[in-house]
């Protein structure tokens, strides 16, 4: 209390300072808070959205692969063909296994009803 009279003279403002500067010290962390919180958002929302690039570039990246294999497997089958004796393998196999007429056709198998 000492202290307070001798740099203000007065006991009640050295108070009412004390009480003031507390007062905009709080203010002053409520602000950082609200700083801080508003980047904690938005770092997070840079995050989410680094996250859902990522899963859509491994998804496109899963679907080109597939999309290989179905064309290497073909080109293999196709190779394959070249053989009359698995050809009529092939075909017999691929007989059952299609059941889109338009997809019958490319292989020249008689549609569905017709066979």
């Amino acid at each position: 209390m000492a202290g307070i009279l001798c740099l203000n003279g007065f006991l009640g403002m050295g108070i009412t300072m004390t009480n003031e500067s507390l007062e905009q010290r709080i203010a002053k962390q409520e602000e950082r808070l609200k700083q801080q919180e508003e980047r904690l958002k938005q770092l997070k929302a840079q995050k989410q959205a680094k996250d859902a690039r990522e899963k859509a570039k491994q998804k496109e990246q899963d679907r080109k692969d597939d999309t290989r294999r179905k064309i290497l497997a073909g080109s293999f089958l196709l190779k394959q063909m070249e053989d009359e004796a698995k050809k009529t393998k092939i075909l017999a196999d691929l007989n059952e296994y299609l059941t889109e007429d338009r997809d019958r056709k490319l292989f020249d198998l008689l549609n569905i009803e017709e066979n």
